[in-house]
C-alpha cells in the first residue's frame, strides 16, 4: 500500500513593508541619518562663527573710518 503524501498547503509570503515607494520618503529617510544631523549642527556653528566675525569687521571698519577722518 503506496504511502499517500499530504497536500502541503501553501502559505503567501508576509508582504514587506515599505517607508513608501516615492522620493520623498527616501530622501526623508536620508535627511534624519546621523551623518546629517552632524554636518548641520557643524554648518550651524559655522554660520554663528561667519556672523560674530562680520560684526568685529564691521566695528573695526567703522572704528577705522573714524581714525582717518581725523
Amino acid at each position: 500500500m503506496p504511502i499517500k503524501k499530504k497536500k502541503s498547503v501553501k502559505r503567501k509570503t508576509a508582504k514587506r513593508k515599505t517607508l513608501g515607494s516615492s522620493i520623498g520618503s527616501y530622501v526623508k529617510k536620508l535627511m534624519k541619518a546621523p551623518a546629517v544631523k552632524r554636518a548641520a549642527t557643524s554648518i550651524k556653528t559655522l554660520e554663528k562663527k561667519l556672523a560674530a566675525a562680520k560684526k568685529l569687521k564691521a566695528a573695526a571698519v567703522k572704528k577705522a573710518r573714524k581714525a582717518l577722518k581725523k
